[in-house]
């Protein structure tokens, strides 16, 4: 018995001390082949990496050009429906004073001027938007800079809110103005 261990001990130790630094040899170094070969393939890797990337930031520039030139459209449309409404305001404010000189109308015409400026703000506003998406094409992150137009259009919408509820208030007041002359009577 003692034999037997004795000789399945050493048979086990030789070829430990003959297998392993074979073992460690073939898996510590690499081989000489195989290095430029990985590194060709690395290189390809990064290259077709950089590509996508590329070919992703081109389609973002493209949608964000896209989303801004709709959003400009809607925009630009309703600053016209807003300067025909001011116009339509001041005609009847000034038809409204000439039929009664005793009606004062001098708050609402503050009002309609504030809007005015705040209209021709908006106007600037998008002026310089226009000019602005022209760096997009340019910019290496096109989501920083879609979150700086994003910004600027929150801004404009904002601004074309503030206008739309001062005008509902002047045409309020216009018809609180007119209150009491119906022509029926």
């Amino acid at each position: 018995m003692k034999l037997k261990k004795g000789l399945l001990f050493l048979s086990f130790t030789l070829i430990t001390l003959v297998l392993v630094p074979q073992v460690l040899a073939e898996t510590s170094t690499p081989s000489a082949r195989s290095n430029p070969k990985r590194q060709e393939i690395r290189v390809m890797i990064e290259e077709k990496k950089v590509e996508r990337i590329e070919k992703l930031n081109a389609i973002r520039r493209e949608r964000i050009m896209n989303y801004s030139n709709k959003m400009i459209v809607r925009l630009e449309a309703t600053i016209e429906r807003f300067e025909k409404l001011i116009t339509r305001i001041e005609e009847r404010v000034t038809k409204i004073k000439l039929e009664n000189n005793n009606i004062n109308v001098t708050s609402t015409k503050t009002i309609l001027n504030e809007a005015k400026q705040k209209l021709a703000l908006v106007k600037s506003d998008i002026v310089t938007l226009k000019e602005n998406l022209n760096s997009i094409t340019i910019a290496d992150e096109p989501k920083v800079e879609f979150e700086k137009v994003r910004e600027t259009l929150k801004g404009i919408q904002n601004d074309l809110k503030d206008i739309h509820s001062k005008l509902v208030r002047l045409i309020g007041d216009i018809k609180g103005l007119r209150v009491g002359e119906n022509k029926n009577d």
